[in-house]
């Protein structure tokens, strides 16, 4: 079993968490349903995928940690099963500094394209717009100012398209090839 197959439905768990979270900050109903089935999902699935993974290096152990204590933290945290203040986020910073430094920053720079250059400029456009939607949506929420909401239900719309448009764009063969070329 090949172990990137499972990538879209792991997006599909994300956007449900992405969606979740949405529908908590907006106090609309059936939140925390879409919570728990999106990170249920996103842990269980990132771990079947890191299981049938042939050959693991210390960054896919890193990863799965990273992962694994980030739903276990937000479930709890979000059901308010426990509090164990700041342990899980220092763990969780920890791991993210050290996967950024190690792959991370070969991870997006060598990011190659299945098309051409226009679905290239229209894919980094819409990083820029996501951005800005989400941050003055975020701002115009807490501020309490016109459209905030709906500033920022539209970046999370966004946000969601461009997790499914990424999986068909980008060119996961050379990404994955270069990637294991940096890490050895």
């Amino acid at each position: 079993m090949n172990s990137k197959i499972l990538t879209f439905p792991l997006r599909l768990a994300i956007i449900s968490l992405i969606f979740g979270a949405l529908f908590k900050i907006m106090h609309w109903p059936f939140s925390y349903s879409l919570m728990l089935i999106g990170g249920s999902l996103v842990g269980l699935l990132y771990a079947i995928r890191f299981v049938y993974k042939k050959e693991k290096s210390i960054l896919d152990y890193t990863k799965l940690a990273m992962i694994l204590i980030w739903v276990f933290n937000y479930l709890g945290n979000v059901f308010h099963i426990f509090y164990v203040p700041y342990i899980f986020e220092i763990l969780l910073f920890v791991l993210f500094i050290y996967w950024f430094y190690v792959g991370g920053i070969s991870y997006f720079k060598n990011r190659t394209f299945r098309k051409h250059k226009f679905l290239k400029a229209v894919y980094y456009i819409l990083i820029g717009l996501i951005i800005f939607t989400l941050v003055f949506g975020i701002l115009f929420k807490i501020q309490h100012w016109p459209y905030g909401s709906l500033l920022f239900t539209f970046g999370v719309l966004l946000l969601s398209i461009f997790l499914i448009f990424d999986y068909f764009i980008v060119d996961r063969r050379n990404t994955i090839q270069l990637e294991q070329e940096n890490i050895k």
